[in-house]
């Protein structure tokens, strides 16, 4: 089962920053959603202003803030609790989002069992497959625009893209 994630961090990595993580979304093939934010990994003076003005302003708070260490197994039981299949997380910009994924997993000790070690990219072989999804992320970014830069709008709509990219009849 595929799984497209997006993170929010302080900042983008560069070789002055460390960036930290803020929150993730996840949506599966399916439909099923996770997102979290995180209350004890960053603060707001560690953020760019870029995300101060596009990013913090999102955050959802509430039951969504927990300590990453909740974090770490929440998002285990959820990844288990999709299949007993293999599931892939999936991103457009694997680089940057996986290495936090893969950093909370290792440091508390619970990489998901059905869970590939290796982030998978979107991405196709054909052109015109990558037209459409392009297209169709720009179709979603046109009635969205407002939550873009939310870790969960922006996993859901890599789902929504790539669903459109592979949809016959087009």
């Amino acid at each position: 089962m595929d799984i497209f994630f997006d993170t929010e961090l302080t900042s983008l990595p560069d070789k002055l920053n460390q960036p930290y993580l803020i929150s993730i979304g996840c949506v599966a093939q399916d439909g099923r959603e996770f997102y979290a934010e995180l209350a004890d990994t960053y603060h707001k003076g560690l953020c760019s202003d870029w995300v101060v003005q596009n990013v913090l302003g999102l955050l959802q708070g509430g039951e969504c803030r927990m300590k990453e260490a909740e974090l770490a197994v929440r998002l285990k039981d959820w990844i288990e609790g999709l299949t007993d299949g293999e599931t892939i997380l999936r991103s457009d910009a694997p680089i940057i989002d996986y290495p936090f994924v893969e950093q909370l997993f290792t440091f508390y000790g619970c990489w998901p069992k059905n869970l590939r070690r290796r982030c998978g990219v979107i991405s196709f072989d054909n052109d015109n497959l990558q037209k459409r999804f392009n297209a169709a992320l720009n179709e979603y970014w046109r009635e969205h625009s407002a939550q873009r830069h939310h870790a969960l709008v922006d996993a859901r709509s890599l789902l929504f893209a790539k669903k459109r990219a592979i949809r016959r009849g087009i």
